[in-house]
């Protein structure tokens, strides 16, 4: 999975004859399918008309380059009708409000991340009363122009599970074990990471943070400081891991 920071402004490189075609200059959704379809070019010719590149000509998408099978899959905007069509949509998301089903406001979105191999948008990254949070596609209802509507978050309960992972071990040892046993199971559900977030973890090594960002067990890591396999080990609530997503430096 990646953000979209560690896609704009990758080289791209076109197989057929090792050279760079250029470099990706912005990408462009489809809210319907809640896809990335092509990536906008930024080429030294760029008078001569915006070009683009379908998502499905693409042959990978690495840390140093994207990857194409030559210069000929890229294309003029003005000879595909599709992707006007999702430009002048202009779904950005990032920067978008978050509202719930419900009507509730309770956030901006700082992030998409995307799966470089199919370009499906796996999730959106949005902060809310100081915490940053994850919201998956799946609970995505409308990616807006100015709004990203979603269902499945109560910004109520968060906050009430962010209470109850601060509660202070010494407070807890005093309470009624009845109440320790309500408390336990939040706690260990925030820190059991699902494999996306694992992987997201193994993705965080030797990467650098643009801000310092308080670790789990007290530890600061330093922005612009290499992350490293003991940091990881550092991290253990989800919160921690996706204000780091947010923050990551583009290489």
């Amino acid at each position: 999975m990646k953000p979209t920071k560690e896609i704009i402004g990758l080289r791209i490189i076109s197989i057929a004859d090792g050279t760079q075609a250029g470099a990706v200059k912005d990408i462009v959704l489809n809210p319907q399918e809640k896809t990335l379809d092509f990536v906008i070019v930024d080429q030294p010719t760029d008078y001569l008309g915006a070009k683009i590149i379908a998502f499905k000509d693409i042959l990978g998408i690495g840390e140093f380059a994207m990857t194409i099978p030559n210069p000929g899959v890229i294309q003029d905007v003005a000879q595909n009708t599709e992707a006007q069509k999702l430009l002048n949509l202009d779904t950005r998301v990032i920067g978008t409000k978050v509202l719930t089903k419900k009507g509730q406001l309770i956030g901006e979105v700082t992030e998409i991340l995307l799966d470089e191999e199919t370009g499906q948008i796996s999730a959106c990254i949005f902060e809310s009363n100081g915490q940053v949070h994850e919201i998956g596609a799946e609970n995505v209802i409308t990616l807006g122009k100015e709004l990203l509507i979603i269902e499945g978050f109560s910004a109520e309960e968060e906050k009430e599970k962010q209470q109850l992972s601060n509660v202070d071990p010494i407070v807890n040892s005093v309470t009624e074990s009845t109440t320790a046993q309500e408390v336990s199971p939040v706690v260990e559900e925030d820190k059991g990471f699902n494999l996306f977030e694992q992987r997201q973890l193994q993705y965080f090594i030797g990467k650098m943070v643009e801000k310092d960002i308080a670790l789990d067990n007290g530890n600061v890591l330093r922005a612009g400081e290499r992350i490293t396999p003991e940091m990881i080990s550092f991290i253990t609530s989800r919160s921690t891991l996706m204000e780091i997503t947010s923050h990551l430096q583009k290489n």
